[in-house]
C-alpha cells in the first residue's frame, strides 16, 4: 500500500481527482480495473464526486451481475463495453494497451486513465509499439535457425513462402533442411516457446500459432497440405506429431480450446489444455479436427471429417466418426494409389 501510495503522490493524484471531478460532474463513469491501485485510491481518495455507475475487472463474471463490491454495482466483464456511458476510467498503472484496447470495442462517450502518466511514459510505450523497433528489441532473445544437411547451422535464413513472426522473448525455432514451404506457411510464436521441423518437411499451406511455454515437435518426412496447428491461448504444453506422416488439407489440430469452461458455483476450470500425440506414419484424412488430449498411434489412418478427442493406443487401425472410434483393425496405408501400389 505505501508503494502505491507513493506511486500516486509522484503522479499528482489529489490534482488529478480534482480535474476529474469538475470535468465529469453529472457524467455517468465506470470504473475499470479494481486491483491493488483501485484499492488504495478508494481507501485513501474520496470517489463520491464521481457519478461511479458501477465497476468492472476481468474478475467479475457473468453470474456475478447484480452484485456488489466495494460498495458499487458489478458490471460483469462481457457487458461493460455495450453500456452507454460518459466514461470509462482505467484504474490500472498500464493502462496504454487497455486504453487502446477500450476505445474500439466500447459504445463509452470517452476513454480516460484514473491515474495518468507523464507524456513521457506514453512516448516509451508508442515507440515500443513500432513493429521494426519491437522486433529489434526482441531480437536478441528469439533464435530462428535452418540446419543444413552437412550440420552447418543459419541463422535467420530467408525460406521462400515461410513467414515467422514473435510477438515475445526466449523463443527457438529450428527446421532441418530439407524443408519446403509450397505456397504459405506461417509460423507465430508467443513467449518461451521451441519449434523443431524434421527433415524433408513438405507443406503446401500451414498456420503454426503457438502460445506461453509450448512446444511443437514435427518428425521427418512429413507432408501437410492443409493445417492449422493451434496452441495460442495455451500454456506449458506440447504437440508432437511424429515421422512419415501425411496430413491433409483443412486439418486442425489444437491442444486448447482457446476460451475457458469453468464451474459456475466453484469457478474451477474444467478445459486446462492438454497434450496431443501422433505416432509414426500417420495420415490424417481431410477436415478432421485432433482436439486436446488426443493420442494417435502410429501406422494409424484418420478418416476425413472425424473428430479425435481421446487417447487411442492400438497401432494399424482406421479411426473415423464424431467422437472418433476404431472402425478397422490390421490395416497399414501407403502414399502410393492403389493401382500404382498394386
Amino acid at each position: 500500500m505505501q508503494e502505491l501510495m507513493k506511486y500516486l503522490k509522484a503522479r499528482n493524484f489529489e490534482s488529478r481527482l480534482k480535474k476529474l471531478n469538475k470535468k465529469l460532474s453529472g457524467k455517468k463513469v465506470i470504473i475499470y480495473g479494481t486491483g491493488k491501485l483501485f484499492q488504495a485510491i478508494q481507501a485513501n481518495y474520496d470517489l463520491s464526486k464521481l457519478n461511479i455507475i458501477g465497476i468492472t475487472d476481468i474478475k467479475y463474471l457473468p453470474e456475478d451481475e447484480g452484485k456488489e463490491d466495494f460498495g458499487y454495482k458489478i458490471i460483469p466483464y462481457n457487458k461493460f463495453n455495450l453500456l452507454n456511458v460518459d466514461y470509462i476510467l482505467i484504474a490500472t498503472q498500464n493502462y496504454f494497451s487497455l486504453e487502446d484496447k477500450i476505445k474500439k470495442i466500447s459504445t463509452a462517450k470517452n476513454v480516460l486513465p484514473l491515474v495518468k502518466d507523464s507524456i513521457f511514459y506514453k512516448f516509451i510505450y508508442k515507440l515500443k509499439r513500432v513493429q521494426f523497433i519491437n522486433k529489434r528489441l526482441n531480437s536478441k532473445t528469439n533464435t530462428f535457425v535452418l540446419i543444413k544437411t552437412n550440420g552447418q547451422r543459419i541463422y535467420n535464413p530467408r525460406i521462400k513462402n515461410l513467414k515467422i513472426k514473435f510477438l515475445g522473448q526466449n523463443n527457438f525455432v529450428e527446421i532441418y533442411e530439407p524443408f519446403f514451404a509450397l505456397k504459405s506457411v506461417y509460423i507465430r510464436c508467443g513467449n518461451n516457446c521451441h519449434i523443431s521441423i524434421g527433415q524433408n518437411n513438405e507443406y503446401y499451406q500451414a498456420k503454426l500459432l503457438m502460445g506461453e511455454n509450448n512446444s511443437l515437435k514435427i518428425g521427418s518426412n512429413t507432408t501437410i497440405e492443409e493445417a492449422s496447428i493451434l496452441q495460442r491461448n495455451s500454456f506449458n504444453n506440447n504437440i508432437i506429431i511424429g515421422s512419415d506422416c501425411q496430413i491433409s488439407y483443412e486439418v486442425i489440430i489444437r491442444s486448447t480450446d482457446g476460451h475457458t469452461i469453468y464451474d459456475k458455483n466453484s469457478k474451477v476450470v474444467r478445459n486446462y489444455t492438454k497434450d496431443v500425440i501422433i505416432g509414426d506414419h500417420v495420415w490424417i484424412g481431410a477436415r478432421t479436427m485432433v482436439l486436446k488430449g488426443a493420442q494417435i498411434p502410429s501406422n494409424c489412418i484418420v478418416g476425413a471429417c472425424a473428430l479425435v478427442n481421446k487417447e487411442f493406443t492400438e497401432e494399424n487401425t482406421v479411426l473415423a466418426g464424431i467422437p472418433a472410434k476404431i472402425i478397422k483393425r490390421d490395416v497399414n496405408w501407403d502414399r502410393r494409389g492403389p493401382h500404382e501400389f498394386k
